[in-house]
């Protein structure tokens, strides 16, 4: 079967803020160690600063660029990025702003992940939204606790970071076999 982790950006891989690309602490070793599990990684992340106006959705996509091609240059492969340039209070509701499952039912059928394989699947992020997206596919969590937010949902498993994220899914799925 396959394994994937659903992975969310801001404040999980790298820091969250507008600007210049900065990986957090142990990110790229995490990611690292993720990889060498034999899950794919996909990232699923809300971006409600493209609707807020902050920056532009081609400057995400600029961003996003560069930080994939800094992970391939360190040996990471994400095997795509999805995202949502929305926020409710602007462009009104719509079914990819996580904890809705959009972004990750776009990914089931763009990358072939099949219901079985998505309820085996693991979601890492630093929010409820990514915690709360988990449990919609009845999936494992880890909440990746930087510190920046306060979160009401039970994660199946807490990491200070990406290094720790990856030595408990380790523990729970037989992925090197």
């Amino acid at each position: 079967m396959e394994k994937v982790i659903f992975l969310d950006r801001d404040g999980t891989i790298v820091k969250d803020k507008v600007g210049d690309l900065e990986f957090l602490p142990r990110a790229i070793d995490g990611l690292l160690a993720m990889q060498k599990l034999g899950a794919k990684l996909v990232v699923v992340t809300n971006q409600a600063g493209i609707a807020k106006s902050f920056y532009r959705e081609q400057d995400f996509f600029i961003f996003t660029e560069k930080m994939t091609e800094q992970l391939k240059n360190a040996g990471v492969v994400i095997a795509k990025t999805y995202h949502c340039p929305h926020h409710p209070d602007i462009t009104g509701d719509c079914g990819c702003r996580k904890p809705k499952p959009g972004m990750v039912l776009e990914a089931m059928k763009e990358l072939k992940i099949d219901h079985i394989t998505i309820s085996q699947a693991v979601f890492v992020g630093d929010k409820d939204c990514d915690i709360d997206l988990g449990k919609h596919f009845k999936a494992r969590t880890v909440l990746i606790d930087n510190g920046q937010y306060g979160v009401n949902s039970i994660p199946s498993a807490i990491a200070k970071d990406l290094v720790q994220a990856a030595d408990l899914i380790s523990r729970w799925y037989p992925f090197n076999t």
